[in-house]
């Protein structure tokens, strides 16, 4: 954790990001450092390679040629987990990615998204053929949302085609010397993450999962709080009189009542090794389990009329009188090509007074950090189940991009930007 230990005024601009890349400039040094905030699992891929990749294709525009980048942490040969970066020719922030993607060296800092520093590199990185050295004259265009959303897609498009020249002449960003150790055991008690129904009031974790459930309902339940008061959560419930767990997660408001059931994986080397088919597979079961024990608890619940519950070893009385009731699935990755699957899976929720939807954990996250208010958290999800309903499925990646777009608004308005 040398990162936020040494910097620790760092940790709120951390805090603040929805994920991606991030340049900084640590103290009085003269080069800048890079901090990537992602998934366990590309961070767990990128420490079992040793590496990871850049990617900057040529990119034609209405008037000239154009770049952004794509960083790749390969679990799977053909289709790795990404992370999609509009560049511009006038914000700070792109200016500090393409230097040091010119850098020989770089020290690279992985977090997770909760924040959690789990692994630190000085890194070396050997340009095989990427835009920036070659004879093409590039042009990054002006900032606007509009067009960082265009880049985001044509991005997406690219790589999904890309060639095996495409890969030889990709970045590759090499693990050479450990700024820390990366064995870390992280034992947080803060509040802020920990003050929910039915927690300890502490949570462990590392980077390597073999336990996925105990990790994940405990993310789902940080994530939730930002949104949400501690009272209004309630972590496995389980009904008295059976003591069998209904849910991962009840979070009533005056209004709504939120049902939500999590499926995930071992975040293991074994585990984020497997085909890609196997993980499709493991999607597909992991929806269908979640969404008959969404249906299945939202049925007792509306049998009694009052359910007797034991949350965190107390027992609560709960009514959903009139509330509407929303049924959320939650599950470790969905993929961009099956997307009529995960529509019909939805429809299975529409027996629900307020309807459903799946959502992939990455996704909520996101979707927690950009909607971070009950008012516009329930807003949003009201407004992705109702166009999920109606026009099929939507990548709900794609409906949060927005915040990353904020998130970069707010730092072109700070002065120096």
């Amino acid at each position: 954790m040398r990162l936020t230990v040494l910097h620790p005024e760092l940790k709120p601009l951390i805090g603040e990001f929805a994920g991606g890349l991030m340049p900084i400039r640590l103290g009085e040094d003269t080069t800048l450092s890079l901090v990537i905030k992602t998934q366990k699992e590309a961070i767990l891929a990128a420490k079992m390679n040793g590496s990871f990749a850049f990617y900057l294709p040529a990119l034609p525009s209405s008037t000239v040629t154009t770049t952004s980048l794509i960083t790749a942490f390969f679990d799977d040969d053909d289709e790795p987990l990404i992370i999609s970066t509009p560049l511009f020719g006038d914000d700070n922030f792109s200016q500090g990615i393409i230097e040091i993607l010119k850098y020989e060296k770089v020290d690279v800092y992985f977090f997770d998204e909760q924040n959690y520093e789990w692994m630190s590199f000085r890194t070396a990185l050997e340009d095989n053929g990427s835009c920036l050295i070659g004879v093409e004259d590039i042009h990054l265009l002006g900032y606007h949302p509009e067009t960082a959303k265009s880049i985001h897609g044509v991005l997406s498009d690219w790589f999904g085609n890309r060639s095996q020249q495409d890969d030889e002449c990709a970045i590759q960003v090499m693990f050479k010397e450990e700024l820390s150790p990366n064995d870390i055991f992280v034992l947080d008690m803060t509040p802020e993450v920990n003050n929910y129904q039915g927690g300890p009031g502490f949570r462990r974790d590392t980077l390597t999962r073999t336990d996925p459930g105990y990790h994940q309902e405990r993310d789902i339940s940080a994530c939730l709080l930002r949104a949400f008061g501690p009272r209004q959560i309630m972590m496995n419930p389980r009904r008295k009189d059976t003591f069998k767990e209904i849910l991962d997660h009840l979070v009533l408001t005056d209004q709504l009542a939120i049902l939500i059931q999590a499926k995930d994986s071992p975040t293991t080397e074994a585990g984020i090794s497997r085909t890609l088919e196997r993980k499709r597979r493991s999607t597909h079961s992991q929806i269908d389990d979640a969404i008959r024990q969404i249906n299945g608890a939202a049925r007792y619940l509306q049998r009694e009329t009052t359910a007797m519950l034991v949350v965190g070893g107390k027992d609560m009385e709960i009514s959903l009188g009139q509330r509407r009731v929303i049924g959320l699935a939650i599950v470790k990755e969905l993929f961009d090509d099956e997307g009529e699957a995960y529509a019909a899976a939805c429809k299975k929720l529409t027996g629900l007074s307020g309807g459903g939807v799946v959502m992939d954990y990455n996704s909520f996250h996101a979707f927690t950090h950009r909607f971070n208010t009950e008012a516009d958290f329930i807003r949003a999800l009201d407004r992705l189940i109702e166009r999920v309903s109606t026009n099929g499925w939507i990548k709900v990646k794609d409906e949060v991009f927005d915040g990353v777009l904020d998130w970069v608004e707010e730092l072109r308005a700070m002065p120096g930007s």
